[in-house]
């Protein structure tokens, strides 16, 4: 119900900011980045991601845009008793029992478990960009604005099972993944970037940013309390194209 209300902000604002004054579309672009989270959560030890997405730049008022943003970024963590932080109840419960058992009564029969995490991140962000031209070609854009992350968090148990037969001088392996319930949420944040582009032709700017995004921390709402970080730093590389 948040998330929808501060969508609903968002929408009246990009309106009500049409209707007020004459803006046209100024530039789309295309970038990709990496992004490496300051503050970590739920235990987690080890995180980054790489993405990529689009922004529209409209021409707002003299030296100043409004652009909207949509992404994509894949984090890969790391987290201490993942499985347990994870509250996988049929695996706690049930299965880690019957693979102890099995292990147990043969003697012949291993196991390797490696639980492994990903996160998919996918902003939706509205923001106020300067636009300053210090140097022939070169342009210096500070950005600042707010968004909705919707993420998905995804884990699974890697599991590699080998049984010897000793008579017959064999080794018998095999492998598959054993998924858990997928975890979702869409905490909202605020950000700011730095943005320098340059521009060699009347088409199109190249150009790089630096950025931090903060995570509104909502308790118990939001999918909040299941998202393993409170912020991250992010490098962009971009391709713009002029209109």
């Amino acid at each position: 119900m948040k998330s929808k209300i501060f969508s609903i902000i968002i929408l009246t604002f990009l309106v009500n900011s049409l209707s007020i004054a004459q803006i046209k579309l100024s530039s789309i672009a295309f970038y990709t980045d990496y992004s490496y989270p300051l503050k970590k959560r739920l235990m987690v030890t080890k995180i980054d991601a790489v993405g990529g997405g689009a922004q529209i730049s409209f021409s707002f008022f003299k030296n100043l845009e409004l652009s909207i943003t949509g992404g994509y970024s894949l984090f890969s963590l790391q987290q201490d008793s993942a499985i347990k932080q994870w509250n996988w109840r049929f695996y706690t419960e049930r299965y880690a029992g019957i693979i102890k058992d099995n292990l147990r009564a043969d003697s012949t029969l291993a196991a390797y478990l490696n639980p492994v995490q990903k996160m998919d991140l996918m902003p939706v962000e509205v923001s106020l960009k300067g636009n300053f031209q210090p140097l022939k070609n070169f342009y210096v854009k500070p950005q600042i604005g707010a968004g909705i992350y919707f993420y998905t968090r995804r884990l699974y148990l890697e599991e590699r099972w080998r049984k010897i037969f000793y008579e017959a001088n064999y080794t018998f392996e095999y492998s598959y993944r054993n998924f858990a319930s997928n975890k979702y949420g869409n905490p909202a944040g605020v950000f700011g970037l730095v943005e320098f582009d340059y521009q060699p032709s009347e088409i199109f700017t190249i150009g790089t940013a630096l950025g931090y995004n903060y995570f509104i921390k909502t308790q118990g709402k939001m999918g909040f309390d299941q998202f393993p970080i409170n912020d991250y730093f992010n490098f962009k590389i971009f391709l713009t194209f002029l209109y």
